[in-house]
């Protein structure tokens, strides 16, 4: 569904729109639509035009992209705050990978032709933008080193920890992805994970119950992270 905010008014701006004026925030509101998308939902699919940049207002979402032998890859995990496709703007007409909402989020799509605009006429919006890319690709790059030298365990370890301390700020969650996800996301096959949750369950290091997940001793859950 289809709704209208006013950009002026709205608590979860990102520190770019934050800079704008309020006769570009006022463009901003005539030139953007707020949707709220169910678990599953496409936000954004590989392969369709880039006619709006998505910005997660909040929620969860996976960042994925279709590889050799069409194999789904997931890329990363994005929450509250996050910009999705503003990597094709100024290079391509086509998203090169799809956004699939995880939980139920609220995302607001901004004309694409609008944002191009706002680039051009706002240095500090734009600054903004450099800043929030540039951490997105350093937090890229550390996790594809860590994709590379990490064990299953290492790699599972990280995932956790990001769920627990990032997502759900909580030691007892709920994880948004099934098993093939999860298996997906640190570029192993499904049976490693099962093996994985296993080690750490029967090390008494986490608790499982389905999605369930109780981190149960979180030094040793980091030090096999650390280690990898």
């Amino acid at each position: 569904m289809f709704t209208k905010t006013e950009c002026s008014y709205c608590a979860l701006k990102s520190r770019a729109v934050e800079s704008l004026t309020d006769e570009e925030l006022k463009l901003m509101t005539n030139n953007c639509a707020e949707v709220r998308c169910k678990p599953g939902e496409n936000i954004i699919k590989e392969g369709t035009l880039s006619s709006h940049i998505a910005y997660l207002k909040c929620g969860l979402a996976k960042v994925h992209m279709i590889g050799p032998g069409d194999v789904d890859q997931i890329l990363k995990i994005v929450s509250q705050g996050s910009y999705i496709g503003i990597q094709t703007i100024l290079t391509d007409k086509i998203h090169r990978y799809s956004a699939t909402a995880l939980k139920e989020s609220i995302v607001c799509y901004i004309d694409i032709n609008l944002f191009k605009e706002l680039i051009q006429r706002n240095s500090q919006f734009a600054f903004e933008l450099i800043l929030y890319l540039c951490a997105d690709e350093l937090s890229y790059f550390e996790r594809f080193v860590n994709l590379s030298q990490k064990n299953v365990n290492g790699r599972l370890a990280d995932t956790l920890l990001y769920f627990s301390k990032t997502i759900s700020k909580s030691e007892n969650f709920e994880l948004p992805l099934s098993r093939n996800d999860l298996a997906a996301l640190i570029g192993v096959r499904r049976e490693s994970i099962a093996r994985s949750m296993k080690d750490l369950s029967d090390t008494d290091i986490i608790a499982v119950d389905g999605r369930k997940i109780q981190i149960l001793n979180e030094g040793l859950l980091e030090k096999i992270s650390n280690k990898g």
